[in-house]
């Protein structure tokens, strides 16, 4: 499936929400090519959003879990806000060619200090555009419990409250609507938001949270190893997916 137009959407959409929310103009662009693919990278900081970011992934290689040659067309969203009552977003929107045109990745949220309310705004918004498409939403709800949780944890980084895009390619309007509504909803979030008060204990929090996400990444997460095999610099894939500071 040809995702340019729809990625290029996602990509302008969230561009323009992170830099009117910061109040800049400042955009920093990274790009990569490799044997197996390319990577751009585009980043905004800020004090609202002390570091926001979306990535473009173009891979033709073999899938990890099957062995079969796939071509895969990756976009991310991985935004640290300044606050820890805003939620960090967790975007991950796979397609994936091979013998069958599929759809991966998840859409949620590690919660950090975000209230209740934000939470179920959300996850009423996923819900409704689930079954207006004619998706169940619970099972796909279900898949992301534990999606960002290692052995040693007590709990899962992650809210799953969102939905884990295990879905056929016919099924792509579900997928482009619940893609922008998701960042769109995001945004709203953190417009309210960013001047509320928190306290030591939230901002703790908020380090920590995001010093599990790097743990993940570095240790666990499956794609993060193999797209370094595949010619990545560590840097750029720190660059999307770790906080700009973490504090112990």
């Amino acid at each position: 499936m040809d995702m340019e137009a729809y990625y290029s959407t996602l990509k302008e959409t969230a561009l323009e929400g992170f830099t009117r929310i910061n109040a800049t103009k400042q955009v920093e662009d990274k790009n990569a090519t490799f044997p197996a693919g390319s990577l751009d990278i585009h980043v905004v900081r800020g004090a609202v959003l002390e570091k926001a970011a979306t990535s473009r992934i173009r891979l033709q290689t073999k899938n990890p879990a099957t062995g079969e040659d796939t071509q895969f067309d990756i976009f991310q969203i991985k935004v640290y806000p300044a606050s820890p009552k805003i939620p960090i977003i967790l975007f991950n929107m796979e397609n994936r060619v091979a013998t069958e045109d599929r759809f991966g990745g998840f859409l949620d949220v590690a919660p950090v200090a975000a209230s209740k309310e934000d939470l179920t705004f959300l996850n009423d918004a996923i819900k409704r555009i689930s079954e207006k498409h004619g998706a169940a939403y619970e099972p796909l709800r279900k898949k992301l419990i534990d999606v960002y949780k290692m052995d040693h944890w007590e709990k899962a980084v992650n809210a799953a409250i969102g939905i884990r895009l295990d879905l056929a390619g016919e099924q792509v309007d579900l997928v482009k609507e619940a893609g922008l509504t998701w960042l769109a909803y995001y945004c709203n979030i953190v417009e309210q938001r960013a001047s509320e008060h928190y306290g030591t204990e939230d901002e703790m929090l908020m380090y920590a949270v995001r010093a599990r996400i790097m743990e993940f990444y570095m240790i666990k997460d499956m794609s993060f190893k193999v797209i370094q095999k595949l010619g990545v610099p560590v840097e750029m894939m720190a660059l999307i997916h770790f906080a700009p500071t973490i504090k112990y």
